[in-house]
Order: C-alpha cells, then sequence, then structure tokens
C-alpha cells in the first residue's frame, strides 16, 4: 500500500484500519497524517478534499 492508495481507501470508505497504515513507509505515512491534519481542521472533514498525491519535497 503506498499513499495514493491510502487516500483512496479514505475517501471511499471514511476510514482506514491501523493494519494499512502499518503497511505504509515512515514517508508515505508521515505526509498522509499531516494532510489528515489539515483535512480535519480547514476542510471540516470532507473526503474529498484530501490531496489524491504526495506533495514532492527535496531533501538537503
Amino acid at each position: 500500500m503506498d499513499y495514493e492508495d491510502a487516500v483512496k481507501k479514505i475517501q471511499e470508505t471514511g476510514s482506514i484500519y491501523l493494519n494499512d497504515l502499518r503497511a505504509l513507509k515512515y514517508d508515505d505515512l508521515f505526509e498522509l497524517v499531516e494532510e489528515i491534519k489539515k483535512w480535519c481542521v480547514y476542510a471540516n472533514g470532507n473526503v474529498s478534499k484530501l490531496k489524491k498525491s504526495k506533495s514532492k519535497k527535496t531533501k538537503k
């Protein structure tokens, strides 16, 4: 499972299992949790407003 699959599952069902989160790589998990935090605060829990793809941050 990757970031896009996790977002798709949340959008379809409105939830995600802990086992699905365990299957994510650390970077994908971190990005998903950050997106969920923004989504809860700014989008009032509207699942259609979740970002469908990961932002590509460059590491120094």
